[in-house]
């Protein structure tokens, strides 16, 4: 279990987060900037709050009621930086064994991170995914109360990326290690974590489960952080006990998973998401009809822009799916739209 409370006045910063987890996997999710990564120095004892309490596994790092304030060293944590901070002198068993000397545990590592063959190696003769492998070995072999990950895939080609996740995953499983990620990619958040707590400008705005945070952000503000980018504002026309119809600009009226309380008449912002598109309906669904403004193809998907209710809208559509449907620039075509995959947002106030 992580309790987190901590608040810290910096030049043209300030800083005001709390929250608990006891989640596996905890990630901070936010763009640069916004406190993710003194989070995590505050955790490990890098920085020091200005009042708060920090407590892992029952353990209290830090209590500024209490006066308690553990150095780094009595703290128990393991950290992955993103530059992997390796000793650029040392062999990589050096590097791996600088934290710990127990040779069954380094065996036992080394064998599931599938680093057997480069631990005679220098950093500067390995991958940056060897390295991030070793790094994450040296942070293991403490035995950490908590892993502290910052962004550590953020420089590695998404291929790797997609490797080490399921390599950080079988670890935490097998080690039952509890560790905080930060990541400005909600993919990683959706893959690798079972709670997430986003981040906007030194606080914490919203947590939960991802999917669900996904699903049900808060405000158009956060929306944006996660990804949405189509959003037509509306008026709740119907609600019902699993689906509501909000209708929008020309009468266009769209149904919609009810995630929120909504009530008839309230104004809302409705989210689209790029991948609700099909070209026949599946379970809940909206038939529209929209101008296709634009068509790009990328990789196994068409890129859309349409018009809906007088907005731009992005949408995505596997090319597999569209075979012998012809789709032309400047020409209408008609549309179905997952209710599961449109959110509404209520209006802020």
């Amino acid at each position: 279990m992580i309790v987190f409370k901590a608040e810290k006045e910096l030049k043209n910063f300030s800083y005001s987060v709390s929250f608990s987890s006891d989640s596996q996997i905890t990630a901070l999710f936010a763009p640069s900037g916004s406190g993710k990564t003194l989070t995590l120095q505050m955790i490990a004892g890098l920085q020091k709050p200005d009042r708060g309490e920090i407590e892992v596994n029952r353990k209290t790092f830090f209590s500024s009621k209490r006066g308690i304030n553990l150095p780094p060293q009595k703290r128990n944590v393991g950290y992955l930086f993103q530059d992997y901070a390796l000793f650029p002198h040392m062999t990589v068993k050096e590097n791996i064994l600088f934290a710990d000397r127990d040779e069954k545990l380094f065996r036992e590592i080394v064998g599931l991170l599938e680093i057997e063959n480069i631990l005679n190696k220098f950093p500067g003769q390995i991958s940056g995914g060897q390295k991030q492998r070793v790094a994450l070995a040296r942070a293991l072999m403490r035995r950490p109360e908590v892993l502290l990950l910052d962004e550590p895939f953020s420089a590695l080609h998404r291929e790797m990326r997609e490797n080490l996740y399921g390599e950080l995953l079988s670890i935490v499983k097998r080690f039952n290690q509890r560790a905080v990620l930060v990541t400005h990619d909600f993919e990683e958040v959706l893959r690798l974590s079972e709670k997430v707590v986003v981040f906007e400008e030194g606080r914490n705005v919203q947590e939960g489960e991802p999917e669900e945070v996904f699903l049900k952000p808060k405000t158009v503000k956060i929306a944006k952080l996660l990804g949405h980018r189509n959003f037509l504002k509306g008026r709740v026309a119907e609600t019902g006990e699993q689906f509501a119809v909000v209708e929008l600009k020309g009468n266009v009226k769209l149904k919609l998973r009810r995630r929120v309380p909504l009530k008839a008449g309230e104004k809302v912002t409705v989210s689209v998401l790029p991948m609700s598109a099909a070209f026949s309906p599946a379970g809940e669904s909206n038939r529209v009809d929209v101008l296709v403004k634009r068509i790009e193809k990328r990789g196994n998907f068409l890129y859309l822009k349409v018009e809906l209710a007088g907005e731009e809208v992005e949408l995505h559509l596997p090319v597999s799916l569209t075979p012998n449907y012809i789709l032309e620039e400047g020409k209408r075509t008609t549309l179905h739209l997952s209710a599961d995959q449109i959110c509404a947002i209520k209006e802020e106030e």
